[in-house]
Order: structure tokens, then C-alpha cells, then sequence
């Protein structure tokens, strides 16, 4: 299986890495005589983040010329053009293409599957989860724990083995106003020479499968941040600087790697509540393109709407594998580097008080700490 997952990794990251970019439309979203996705949808940013130090994006605006794509609704089924830069993964930009810089291209909603629709699933479950991870870390949510007596036996084996070796396991239900069950998992160590915290999460239609997923996740991750941990310097905490060390992957988990980074990942699992396990909706019932089905309609009750493009190759497509990038405009993003993340988005105001939080006010400032995910 784990052979399997990491084909898969691959084949995602080969097909989302072509395309020609002289192939795509450039224009703004004003001159588009065909639906596209407007740029109020995609914008992260809020307008004072522009004048920060070196701060990277540009604003996107109907104005703005930017690489337009083909994608399909995965509520309607209509065509609509999308910015390539939310697609393919690297994305380049660079004086040929004229394209502005208006969004990090990260690799959220890239997916593989034996179907078309079981890529689909997994890509828009993955936007999902990532939307939850960051509303829940920017905004400082002590989400709900669950309850450990409650959890499946195939979870508690995975944490067996993690406390075996000294780690205390956090399990959190991170599931937002879509009702799909999204879980965040936080690893913590006491000794010296392990990352003190370590974090993952999953969003998945069956509750079982997402948790399990998550523990998984976080193995892979211990492992990463103890590798950064071993060779690279320790990231310094710097405030009122805004974290400029703080830039890419590595340096957010090696942040958490110092027994000190407990204090500024501690609300995590601070809750007092606990919840059973068996409270987590279960939207796995029938095949991969029934869970589809029912997450697309959980998402747009949400007020998002799903849409795929198809990025198989000609040369992948005959071994029977879908790869897939979905993009759900309005979703919370994830980032990397702690300049870059984003307070424009609407969610990371509007959904915390959904969910009987108090969240973060308008045009305030969020979690001062860069998050710890991988």
C-alpha cells in the first residue's frame, strides 16, 4: 500500500508538471467573452498585505491579465476558465508569459485515482481539509477532541505504536460548515532530540478512513521535521518581524521542532469537550462517484462550488490512473511562508462564528505563529 500511495504521489506531481504555457489564454477576467471564475473567488489577500515588506502577489482584479485554463463544474457539469496558476504545479512565472503574480501555485486538490471520479473525490477532499487546517490555525481554534475511548481499533493501533516511542497523539474534529468529517492530528514529544510538535489532517466522506489517514500523515511528517531537525538550524522566533526566516515547508515544521514551540501550538487541543467518535458524519455509503456526489453537495451548501480539470497525460492514461486537480474558489488556501498567508479570504472571518466561535474580526490580526503543516 505504502508503494502504491507513493506511485500515486509521483504520477500526480509528473502530470500537474505539463503543460505550455504559450497555450493559455492570456487575459483579464473583464475581456472573457466565456465564464470563468471570478477574481473576488481566488483573491487571498486583503488589500493592506500589498504594502507589506517584500511581500511577493499582486492584487487580482478583473483587470488583472493572468493564464486562463479549462475546467468543469463538478456541480453543474459546465465548462468555466480558471487562472492555470491555481492548476499546474510548478507554475512559472516569468516575463514570457506576462502572467501577474497573483496566487503561491501549491499543490492542494492534485489527486490520482483508479477513476476519474475516486481522483476527484480525494483532490476536493484534500481542498477541504486544507481550508479547515488553516481557518482552524489562523483563527486559533481549540477545536473539539475526540474522545479516545471511542476511536476504531484501527486507529488505535497507529497510536499504540506512536505512544510506544513517547509520543502523545492529539486527535482533534476539525470538521467544518461542510459536514464532511475532517480530523487534525498533532504529535507530541518531550524529548530533546524529537520535534516537540508535529501536525497532520485528513478530510475524507468516511470519518474511519480520514483519522487513520491523518496518523499516517503524521508519521511521515515526525519523520520529515526529525530529518530537518538533525540538519538544518533551528528557525528563530520573530514576532513583530512577522517570521522572514519562515518561508517554505521545512522551516514551518522546523519551527515546531524546539520543546519552547509547544506554547504556540498549545490552543490546539485545549479544548475541554470531547465528542464520540461515532458523532462524525459518515458520507461514505456506495461507490466513489456516490461519495462525489455527496461531498460536491455538502461543499455548495457551504456556498462553494468544485471544479476539476483533468490533467492525465497520454502516456499515463494507458496504465488505467486519473489525475485530476481540483479548484474550489472562496475555499481557504493553504501557504507557505508565513508573508504569504492569507487574511482576504472571506471563510476565515465568516466560518468560525458558524461553528460557536468568537473568531477573528475583520481586518484584525490572526495567529502571530507560522502553522506547523507539512
Amino acid at each position: 500500500m505504502a508503494i502504491a500511495k507513493a506511485m500515486g504521489e509521483a504520477v500526480e506531481r509528473y502530470c500537474s508538471a505539463i503543460y505550455d504555457p504559450h497555450a493559455f489564454r492570456l487575459a483579464a477576467w473583464r475581456d472573457l467573452s466565456v465564464p470563468a471564475v471570478h477574481p473576488d473567488l481566488l483573491e487571498a489577500y486583503r488589500t493592506d498585505q500589498f504594502d507589506w515588506p517584500e511581500f511577493l502577489w499582486h492584487p487580482f482584479t478583473i483587470e488583472t491579465p493572468v493564464h486562463w485554463t479549462r475546467g468543469v463544474s463538478l456541480l453543474t457539469g459546465r465548462e468555466i476558465l480558471l487562472p492555470a496558476a491555481a492548476v499546474y504545479v510548478p507554475y512559472h512565472f516569468h516575463g514570457a508569459t506576462r502572467s501577474a503574480f497573483v496566487m503561491q501555485p501549491i499543490s492542494t486538490g492534485l489527486a490520482c485515482g483508479a477513476s476519474f471520479d475516486e481522483a476527484a473525490l480525494s483532490g476536493l477532499c484534500e481542498v477541504l481539509e486544507r481550508d479547515a487546517f488553516t481557518i482552524t490555525w489562523q483563527s486559533r481554534l481549540s477545536r473539539t477532541r475526540l474522545a479516545p475511548e471511542t476511536l476504531p481499533p484501527s486507529a488505535k493501533d497507529l497510536i499504540a505504536r506512536f505512544n510506544a516511542v513517547g509520543i502523545d497523539v492529539k486527535l482533534m474534529d476539525m470538521t467544518t460548515d461542510t459536514g464532511v468529517p475532517s480530523i487534525l492530528c498533532v504529535g507530541v514529544c518531550d524529548a530533546a532530540t524529537s520535534p516537540a510538535v508535529a501536525v497532520a489532517a485528513a478530510t475524507d466522506a468516511s470519518p474511519e478512513r480520514a483519522l487513520v489517514k491523518a496518523l499516517d500523515e503524521l508519521a511521515h511528517t515526525r519523520k520529515y521535521a526529525k530529518h530537518l531537525m538533525r540538519y538544518t538550524p533551528e528557525v528563530p522566533v520573530q514576532v513583530e518581524e512577522g517570521h522572514p526566516m519562515v518561508k517554505d515547508q521545512r522551516e514551518h515544521l522546523r519551527f515546531y521542532c524546539p520543546q519552547s514551540a509547544k506554547a504556540f501550538a498549545r490552543f490546539a487541543w485545549a479544548s475541554p469537550e470531547t465528542v464520540p467518535f461515532d458523532n462524525l458524519a459518515d458520507l461514505s455509503a456506495g461507490d466513489a462517484s456516490e461519495q462525489l456526489r455527496e461531498v460536491v453537495h455538502n461543499t455548495a451548501s457551504a456556498g462553494m462550488e468544485p471544479i476539476v480539470v483533468d490533467l492525465t497525460t497520454p502516456d499515463i492514461a494507458p496504465l488505467g490512473l486519473h489525475v485530476v486537480r481540483v479548484v474550489v474558489p472562496g475555499a481557504h488556501p493553504l501557504y507557505m511562508g508565513h508573508g504569504s498567508r492569507a487574511l482576504g479570504v472571506s471563510r476565515l472571518y465568516d466560518v468560525p462564528p458558524r461553528l460557536g466561535y468568537r473568531g477573528l474580526a475583520a481586518g484584525g490580526m490572526d495567529n502571530p505563529y507560522p502553522h506547523p503543516f507539512p
